[in-house]
């Protein structure tokens, strides 16, 4: 019996239940992780693709063809959108490079989402390894 309990209380309707299996579209999940505090038998658990602590995301410059992907994206690339656009001058010359939101590293939750769907193999994730 499914209590729907995860599926209320999901902000971005990224819970459903498909043949009465609970689903998440991760493209919608911003990880709040909301489903998993009403949830009253700890059905929910929390995964990372990769169990190292993202430390920070080195972005490759020279690889980057400012695609905009990483930031225009509602999710599909950062679920908590790390990334943005800056200008940069060098040189007497303004540029645009993508930044990671190094401030907010600790929303990174390993995912990499954002390593795997970069067109230019660009972002890559940078962790600690204990």
């Amino acid at each position: 019996m499914k209590c729907e309990r995860c599926l209320t209380a999901c902000r971005q309707d990224a819970i459903y239940f498909k043949n009465s299996i609970r689903l998440v579209d991760y493209k919608k999940c911003k990880a709040c992780l909301a489903c998993v505090q009403v949830c009253p038998r700890n059905a929910i658990e929390v995964t990372s693709v990769i169990k190292e602590q993202v430390l920070t995301v080195k972005i490759e410059r020279d690889n980057c063809s400012m695609c905009l992907k990483c930031i225009d994206n509602n999710g599909e690339f950062c679920p908590n959108n790390l990334f943005s656009e800056e200008t940069v001058e060098k040189d007497d010359e303004y540029y645009k490079q993508i930044k990671f939101n190094f401030s907010e590293v600790e929303k990174c939750q390993g995912c990499l989402r954002c390593e795997l769907s970069c067109p230019e193999n660009a972002i890559k994730p940078v962790t600690f390894k204990a």
